[in-house]
């Protein structure tokens, strides 16, 4: 039986074959089963790196909500709307000046010529004894009645303050400019600027008799070239500066009354011309302002010929 060896030998190799081929899958097990595990921990976060982040991400968070309560400065208040004046207020102060010198009380009535037509005008002052003053400025052309003017305010030793002024529609105030000589501030009803109030500023009426006193206070400043300098404030938010000087009487002029001018303010400004009585308190006794045949008024004291 010389077959039966060799199949037992043929047997014997096989099954030899297959235990080496059993041993080597187990080996190989074991390091596929740990090389799955790396490649999926190369793609995702280890579990001590993610808590790692999480924590610096929340401590960031932390840190930028309590950071800006500690160290962010309060919040600042919004200034209030700051005043547009043309000019800056004046840093030098004005002299001081008397009161007016007035007996009292009184009314000056004018003759009126307006846009080419006549009327009538009616300056009434009413000095108080507490020091307070009104002052009211009444026009009629024909028979229709313009606007008045009202400045009321006190007296002291700078001249006229004015505290309030309005234009005047029916008895009621329309427009008004408002001096604040606590807070040094202008408010004006047409308009939303607050302007700095400049020491001894005037209204569109009490300039008048202010310009008076400051040439009672100076008369010797009544030569040709004199200056006199004031603030006056208009009722839609202007503040300017008005520069008067002395003119030399012309042969229209009456040699007795005292001829003041205001420099210009512009290529478009009308003008303002007015003449005081140094007889009369260097009280105005005529003002002229652009044009009174055309877009311009003129007022001469009754008593007074032009």
């Amino acid at each position: 039986m010389p077959a039966q060896p060799s199949r037992r030998i043929a047997l014997l190799a096989l099954a030899a074959s297959g235990l080496a081929h059993w041993a080597l899958l187990g080996r190989e097990r074991p390091r596929d089963a740990a090389a799955r595990p790396a490649r999926a921990l190369r793609v995702g976060r280890l579990p001590a790196q993610e808590t790692a982040q999480q924590t610096a991400q929340q401590t960031a968070q932390q840190t930028a909500q309590v950071v800006p309560e500690a160290t962010a400065a309060p919040p600042r208040p919004r200034p209030a709307r700051t005043p547009r004046a043309s000019a800056p207020p004046p840093a030098a102060e004005p002299p001081d000046l008397p009161p007016l010198r007035l007996a009292g009380p009184a009314t000056w009535r004018y003759r009126l010529r307006q846009n080419g037509r006549d009327g009538t005008a009616l300056l009434d002052w009413q000095p108080q004894p507490d020091g307070r003053y009104r002052l009211t400025l009444t026009r009629e052309v024909g028979e229709r009645a313009l606007p008045a003017w009202q400045s009321l305010g006190r007296l002291g030793g700078a001249g006229l303050a004015p505290e309030r002024f309005a234009q005047q529609q029916g008895g009621r105030d329309r427009q008004a400019v408002n001096f604040d000589t606590e807070s040094r501030r202008l408010s004006f009803s047409a308009s939303p600027l607050q302007l700095e109030l400049p020491d001894g500023a005037q209204d569109r009426l009490s300039w008048w008799l202010q310009l008076a006193a400051l040439v009672q206070a100076a008369p010797e400043s009544g030569l040709p070239g004199g200056r006199w300098r004031l603030w006056v404030a208009g009722l839609r938010g202007e503040l300017r500066e008005w520069v008067f000087e002395a003119v030399a009487a012309d042969e229209a002029d009456d040699a007795r009354l005292l001829h003041l001018r205001r420099q210009p303010l512009g290529a478009w400004d009308p003008g303002i011309d007015l003449w005081l009585d140094p007889a009369r308190g260097h009280w105005p006794v005529r003002l002229r302002q652009g044009d009174p045949e055309g877009r311009g008024y003129e007022i001469l004291a009754a008593d007074v010929n032009s």
